[in-house]
C-alpha cells in the first residue's frame, strides 16, 4: 500500500492521504455492538434516534414486517450509514412518551433522496400494518407531510413502550439521521432549514449570475468555466437538498438520474477548472492532459452506469475518482509551493475548504463517516464558502488585469501621440496623390465602360445581322438559284412556265432589294449623318402619299380612315413614306388572308399628325412587348413570315428624327393590335 501511495502521489501529499485512509479504516472498524434502549420522548427538544436503532438487511427485498420482527437484528451505535446498497434496510425503534408529553409526533429523515420509506405499527390484534409511507418513489402530493425530505406522522396515544419498524430503500447513498420532534418544533426547524438553504442557494445563484454576465461582457474562458463549475455545484446541492423535488414535484427516478449525471459531469469540469487555477496547462502540460483525459473517462464510465440504472456503482466510481482527483490536485499544489508564483497558495486556500467539505460528504455517503449535522451540511457549507472566496479571487485577478491593461493603454496612447503628427503630414500628402489617382482612374473607367458598351453593341449588331443574312438572304438566293437552274434545263418550256419562273426570280430579287434597302436605311439611321431633310408639306401632298401607299396592296386589303389631315405637316416625306409603309407591311404580315386592316389619319390638338394602323392579328405576347422596336428583333409569331426585324425599328428611328414617337397602343387582348405614330406640328 505504501508503495502504491508513493507512486501515485507527490511526497507532500502522502501524509494527507495516509491520514485519510486511517480515518476511513477507523470509521469502518469502529462499530461496537450495543443494546437498543427505549427512546423516551419529551416535548422540550428534537430527539435523535442515535443509539436507539437496530438494523436488518434484506438483500432480496421479499421480507415483510411479520417475518422481520422475529429476525436477528444488529444494534446501531450511531446513525444509519449503510452507503450505496441494493438491499432493503429494516430499522427497529422502540419509543415511549412521558405522560405529560403530547401524542402527535413527527419522524424525520435527514436524507432527502430516500426512494421509499415505510412505517409499520402493530394493530389492536398485534399484527403489523403499514401506517405511513413517503419517499421519492411516491408522488410528492401524496406525502403525509409536505417537506423537502421524508417526514412521517406518529400518533402515540399510549404512554407505554411501542415498537416501530421502518423499511427503507434508495438508489442513492443510504446515510441518514432519524429525529423525532413535535409538529410545532418540527415546523420551526423546517422553516429555519428552508431559510438557510434558500439563502445559501440564492447567494450561490447570485454569484453564478454575476459571473455569467461578466463572461458575456468579457468573453473570458476562465469565467465561462467558472460558471459551468459553480453552476454544476449549485445544481447538485439544489437536488441533494430535496428543494427542487419539493418545489417542482420532480419524479424520483428523474431527479436521481439528473443529480447523478450532474455529478458525473462535474468531475471532469472540476478537474479542468482546477488545472486552470494552478496553471498546469502551462507548467505541466502532460500531467494536465493526462488528468483531464483520465477523469473525463471516469466521469463517462460513471455516467454510463447511471444511464443503465446502476446509480450506486456509478456514484461510488465517481466519488472515488473525485477523492483521488482532490488528493492529486492538493499534492501537486503542495509540490509547487517552493516555486510558487502565488497560484498554488491561492489554490490551497480557495479549494482546500471546498475539498474538505466534499470529502466529508463523500465519506459520509460511502458509509465511512457518521451522519451528523456537521457531516450532512459539510458539502453545502464548503461549496458556499468556496464560491465566495473564488469570486473574490477572480475579482482580484480581473482587477489586476484591468490595472495592467490601463497602464499598457496609457503607454500606447503616449506612443500614438508621438506618431500622430508625422502620420497627419504623411496622410495629407498621400491623400492628395490618391485623389489625383482616383480621378484619373475614374476617367479611364468611364472611357473603358463606353468602349466596352460600344463593342458590345457592335458585336450584338453583327450577330443579329449574320442571323438575318443566314435566314432572310439565303431564302431568295435559293429561289433564284433553283429557278435559274429550271430555266436552263428546260429552255423550250412553255411560255407560261417561263414567265412564272421569271416572276419568281423577280419576286426573290425584289425581296432581297427590300431587305438591303431596309438594312441600309437602318444603317443610315444609326450614323451621325442620317438623311433627314424635313420641310413643310401640304395636306394634299400628304394625301397623295397615302393614296400611293394604298396601291401596294390589293383593293379591300387596307381601309383608309381619313378623319382629318393637318393643313401643313413639317416632315421628311420620304422617311415618312418608309415609316408608314413599314407599319402597313407589319399589319399585312400578321393579318390572315381575306381580312382587312385599317389606316387611320388624325390631327393632334396643336396641329400635329397622328397615324394609327390596326389589324385583327393574334395577341402580342406580354414578354415581347418591350422588345418590339429593337433592331433585328422578330417575335415568335413572325418566325414563319419573311422579314429582317428592321421595320418597327426604322419606324421608331424616323419618329425620333421628327421629334415624335411610336408605340403599341393595343396588344390585341380584347381589341385590335394597334400601333400609333405621332409627329408634332
Amino acid at each position: 500500500m505504501w508503495c502504491l501511495i508513493s507512486f501515485l502521489c507527490p511526497r507532500p501529499a502522502q501524509p494527507l492521504l495516509l491520514a485519510l485512509l486511517f480515518a476511513s479504516l477507523l470509521a469502518l472498524t469502529g462499530r461496537p455492538a450495543c443494546a437498543q434502549p427505549v427512546l423516551q420522548l419529551n416535548a422540550d427538544a428534537s430527539m435523535s434516534t442515535r443509539g436507539h436503532l437496530a438494523l436488518l438487511r434484506d438483500p432480496s427485498g421479499q421480507l415483510n414486517a411479520q417475518t422481520v420482527a422475529a429476525a436477528s437484528w444488529q444494534a446501531l451505535p450511531g446513525t444509519v450509514r449503510v452507503g450505496y446498497t441494493d438491499d432493503t434496510i429494516w430499522l427497529r425503534l422502540s419509543v415511549q412518551r412521558d405522560a405529560t408529553a403530547p401524542t402527535r409526533w413527527l419522524l424525520k429523515f435527514s436524507n432527502a433522496l430516500l426512494d421509499d420509506v415505510q412505517l409499520y405499527r402493530r394493530d389492536v390484534a398485534g399484527h403489523w400494518q403499514l401506517a405511513q409511507r413517503s419517499g421519492e418513489d411516491l408522488d410528492h402530493s401524496l406525502w403525509p407531510v409536505d417537506a423537502r425530505n421524508p417526514v412521517l406522522p406518529l400518533q402515540l396515544d399510549r404512554t407505554g413502550p411501542e415498537l416501530l419498524l421502518l423499511r427503507v430503500q434508495t438508489r442513492n447513498a443510504l446515510t441518514t439521521r432519524i429525529d423525532i420532534a413535535t409538529p410545532e418544533l418540527q415546523g420551526s426547524q423546517s422553516q429555519r432549514e428552508s431559510f438557510y438553504y434558500g439563502l445559501g442557494l440564492g447567494f450561490g445563484l447570485l454569484l453564478v449570475t454575476f459571473h455569467l454576465l461578466f463572461w458575456q461582457k468579457t468573453r473570458e474562458s476562465t469565467s465561462a468555466w467558472y460558471v459551468a463549475y459553480a453552476g454544476l455545484a449549485l445544481l447538485c446541492e439544489w437536488l441533494t437538498s430535496g428543494l427542487a423535488q419539493q418545489l417542482l414535484a420532480l419524479p424520483g427516478k428523474f431527479s436521481d438520474h439528473a443529480l447523478s449525471l450532474a455529478l458525473c459531469l462535474a468531475l471532469p469540469v472540476g478537474v479542468y477548472y482546477s488545472t486552470l487555477q494552478l496553471g498546469l496547462n502551462q507548467r505541466m502540460p502532460r500531467l494536465s492532459r493526462g488528468m483531464i483525459g483520465a477523469f473525463s473517462t471516469t466521469g463517462l464510465l460513471a455516467a454510463m452506469l447511471v444511464i443503465m440504472s446502476d446509480i450506486g456503482s456509478g456514484m461510488q466510481l465517481m466519488q472515488l475518482g473525485a477523492l483521488l482527483a482532490m488528493v492529486i490536485m492538493v499534492g501537486t499544489a503542495l509540490w509547487l509551493l517552493p516555486r510558487d508564483d502565488g497560484r498554488a497558495k491561492a489554490f490551497l486556500l480557495v479549494f482546500g475548504i471546498y475539498y474538505a467539505g466534499v470529502t466529508i460528504s463523500f465519506l459520509r455517503n460511502l458509509g465511512w463517516l457518521p451522519n451528523t449535522v456537521m457531516t450532512q451540511n459539510a458539502a453545502a457549507l464548503g461549496t458556499l464558502v468556496h464560491m465566495i472566496v473564488m469570486s473574490v479571487r477572480l475579482s482580484e485577478s480581473y482587477d489586476k488585469l484591468r490595472r495592467e491593461k490601463e497602464q499598457a493603454q496609457a503607454r500606447v496612447v503616449s506612443l500614438v501621440g508621438l506618431q500622430n503628427e508625422q502620420l497627419e503630414q504623411e496622410v495629407l500628402r498621400r491623400t492628395a496623390a490618391l485623389r489625383q489617382e482616383i480621378a484619373r482612374r475614374e476617367y479611364l473607367e468611364t472611357e473603358l465602360r463606353t468602349a466596352l458598351e460600344t463593342e458590345r453593341r457592335a458585336k450584338q449588331s453583327q450577330l443579329d445581322f449574320i442571323a438575318m443574312i443566314s435566314h432572310e438572304f439565303l431564302t431568295p438566293l435559293a429561289i433564284i438559284n433553283t429557278t435559274a437552274q429550271q430555266i436552263a434545263r428546260n429552255l423550250d418550256a412553255a411560255r407560261e412556265k417561263t414567265l412564272a419562273r421569271c416572276a419568281n426570280l423577280r419576286s426573290a430579287a425584289q425581296r432581297m432589294v427590300a431587305l438591303v434597302d431596309e438594312y441600309l436605311s437602318a444603317y443610315r439611321m444609326d450614323t451621325d449623318h442620317a438623311p433627314f431633310q424635313p420641310r413643310a408639306y401640304s395636306s394634299a401632298q400628304l394625301r397623295e402619299l397615302l393614296d400611293d401607299l394604298m396601291t401596294d396592296w390589293p383593293d379591300g386589303r387596307v381601309q383608309l380612315h381619313d378623319a382629318g389631315v393637318p393643313e401643313s405637316v413639317f416632315c421628311d416625306l420620304q422617311l415618312l413614306r418608309v415609316a408608314v409603309r413599314n407599319l402597313l407591311a407589319n399589319a399585312d404580315r400578321h393579318t390572315k388572308p381575306g381580312l382587312q386592316f385599317d389606316l387611320e389619319v388624325l390631327t393632334q390638338q396643336h396641329g400635329g399628325l397622328v397615324l394609327r394602323v390596326s389589324n385583327p392579328g393574334e395577341e402580342v405576347p406580354s414578354d415581347e412587348v418591350p422588345r418590339l422596336f429593337e433592331k433585328y428583333f422578330r417575335g415568335r409569331q413572325a418566325q414563319q413570315s419573311p422579314g429582317a426585324g428592321l421595320g418597327l425599328y426604322l419606324v421608331r428611328q424616323i419618329a425620333s428624327l421628327h421629334g415624335g414617337e411610336t408605340r403599341l397602343e393595343s396588344a390585341g387582348r380584347n381589341d385590335l393590335v394597334r400601333f400609333r405614330l405621332s409627329i408634332p406640328a
